[in-house]
């Protein structure tokens, strides 16, 4: 017999012999956990592509990987998830379509995250799939399905902790009104989260302990199915990019967010008790991400190197102008709706209020500056309406409007907006072949850079 069989034998004796006789297997590793485990969840939300800190210092992912990472070295029950919306908002996702966006949350640390609504609208399904190829973390969703009825994404992910199996899955808003299931979207079905954490929880719920919704569907939405029966211990949301914490009364589940720009970092420390198979507590908080917490230099090297990048193609770093004080988003917004009326040879400019992402610090404005404040696709449409509508319109709240020309009777009235509005808000009016193919954010560029700052319109 030779040596290498013996050795096996030995091997395989041992490894039968090491067990009590009586007992379960497992039970005495099970004896040397705590008998309270801590799970520690962090999260952000609407990243929004704001890899670096603000000009007021406020957010900055390599912060955030820092502040995760040292938690991981102390606590490997540890993860990071993100609620969706990281891809577009800066230069880092418009010059890129969103990927140098997930590169660097490869390196920060990313254990999962979510579709939000504008991993698609910008660049469409194809780069929307691409993601799942860039990102080395899961990209989460089961209320999203291909034609066909395959997911469009992974349905779920089970983190093994020791005693603790941990699911984690992703919805995505769908815009449906209560009692319509599926809609049809970018070639896609999304269908109502409730029934499909429902479906889930009936596919999968011997494949877990602990049930965790990552959510891009708005804090209203996330309330509604929180109240659901469905063993939910916590929904991490995003959309509306508020910053809050708290628990649904009625079924002890947990929804937050993290505001925007990761300002801000959520932590939710869920106490498991091994043998109750129960969540014992639960405490979350959001946590200001501010200067004075140091950098992970891994992650900062790597939004460094994607800057570098960026500059050597369209030098984003030089300067175009200056401002002396601050402009809000409301001031920018109306600025905005006078170059499109300028630009449009209008009576009227108008421009979506979500479609202002950010306002002007004092000192030097550079494109990156330009690129915050519109980072989305827009081009410049005009068209017309009756003189009689301009009231209807102005009563509206979600838009910035510039001065407007006083109308004649019986006359045309020229308004001019961003193919945005023109398909959403005006369908009757406006078409694509009233949009020109320059990008509004170009001709921002432009005029800012010959005025060497934002200046008033006559």
């Amino acid at each position: 017999m030779g040596k290498k069989i013996i050795f096996r034998m030995i091997l395989l004796f041992i490894l039968l012999f090491q067990q009590p006789l009586s007992g379960k297997p497992g039970e005495n590793a099970l004896e040397k956990i705590p008998e309270k485990q801590k799970i520690t969840i962090f999260f952000t939300n609407d990243l929004q592509a704001h890899l670096l800190p603000d000009r007021d210092g406020r957010g900055g992912l390599a912060r955030i990987a820092y502040i995760v990472k040292e938690e991981k070295k102390l606590n490997p029950n540890t993860i990071l998830v993100d609620a969706g919306d990281m891809s577009v908002g800066t230069a880092f996702g418009a010059e890129t379509k969103g990927e140098a966006v997930f590169r660097v949350m490869n390196v920060a640390g990313y254990d999962a995250g979510t579709y939000g609504n504008h991993e698609f609208d910008q660049w469409g399904l194809e780069q929307a799939r691409r993601y799942q190829e860039i990102a080395k973390f899961p990209l989460l969703s089961c209320n999203i399905y291909e034609r066909g009825g395959k997911f469009f994404a992974t349905e779920y992910k089970i983190f093994s902790m020791k005693s603790l199996r941990l699911a984690l899955t992703g919805v995505t808003n769908t815009n449906l009104k209560e009692g319509k299931s599926c809609s049809n979207i970018y070639d896609l079905s999304l269908c109502q989260p409730k029934q499909e954490i429902k479906r889930f929880k009936e596919a999968h719920s011997g494949e877990y302990d602990l049930l965790i919704v990552i959510s891009h569907q708005g804090k209203i939405k996330d309330s509604f199915l929180a109240r659901e029966p469905l063993g939910i211990a916590l929904i991490v949301g995003g959309h509306n990019e508020d910053n809050f914490c708290r628990q649904e009364p009625s079924t002890k589940t947990w929804i937050c967010q993290a505001g925007h720009f990761g300002h801000f970092l959520g932590r939710c420390e869920l106490f498991w008790n091994h043998k109750t198979r129960t969540v014992s507590d639960i405490r979350c908080e959001t946590i200001p991400i501010t200067k004075e917490i140091p950098e992970d230099q891994a992650t900062k090297s790597a939004i460094a190197r994607e800057l570098e990048e960026l500059n050597k193609t369209r030098n984003l770093l030089r300067v175009i102008g200056t401002s002396e004080t601050e402009w809000n988003e409301t001031w920018t917004g109306n600025w905005i709706a006078e170059l499109l009326k300028s630009e449009g040879k209008a009576d009227l400019g108008i421009i979506n209020t979500y479609g202002v992402r950010s306002g002007i610090y004092p000192g030097v404005i550079t494109p990156m500056d330009i690129y915050e404040i519109d980072p989305f696709e827009d081009r410049i449409c005009v068209f017309e309406i009756d003189a009689s509508e301009i009231g209807k319109i102005k009563s509206r709240g979600q838009f910035y409007f510039s001065r407007a020309n006083k109308s004649a009777k019986g006359k045309p009235y020229k308004i001019a907006t961003v193919d945005y509005i023109c398909k959403n808000d005006f369908k009757k009016n406006c078409s694509a072949k009233n949009c020109s193919q320059e990008l509004l954010r170009d001709k921002i560029l432009k005029k800012v850079e010959k005025d060497k700052g934002f200046k008033y319109f006559p």
